[in-house]
């Protein structure tokens, strides 16, 4: 019975404690996300462990963390791309909407069209006026 124990006991690898073995992990790791893909977490893996082993985070909280990151910089590239793609002649965004320039709109109304519910609703929108300074009306 005690030989069992020690024969498993040398197939555990040791952790990997000194420097060296910390260079070769990096180097994996930079070949993974290279290879699948990864570019953010390859970018911030430093930054995310740090702050995982400073929370003191689950293998799966650190996990869950390097890929919501992942996920979200891929959703924010992809509206990039949507965007660049479109060739829309000038950027148009809510946010840039210059209230000054029409005193009948409203913040509120404005930041009404960011919620698609008057989309599902099915209500009509009408922009009228110069780009920026149109006037919603339904």
């Amino acid at each position: 019975m005690s030989q069992t124990r020690t024969t498993t006991r040398k197939r555990v690898p040791p952790p990997r404690a000194d420097e060296a073995d910390q260079g070769a992990v990096e180097t994996v790791i930079d070949e993974a996300c290279r290879t699948l893909h990864l570019p953010t977490i390859r970018a911030r893996i430093e930054e995310i462990a740090a702050t995982a082993m400073r929370e003191r985070s689950s293998y799966k909280d650190f996990l869950a963390d390097l890929l919501e990151a992942e996920c979200a910089d891929r959703e924010e590239r992809r509206k990039q791309r949507l965007v660049r793609e479109a060739n829309f002649p000038r950027p148009k965004r809510l946010e840039d909407f210059k209230f000054e320039e029409n005193p009948n709109v409203t913040p509120e109304m404005v930041g009404a069209l960011a919620d698609p519910a008057w989309v599902n609703s099915r209500q009509p929108l009408c922009l009228i006026g110069d780009s920026g300074t149109g006037s919603p009306t339904c």
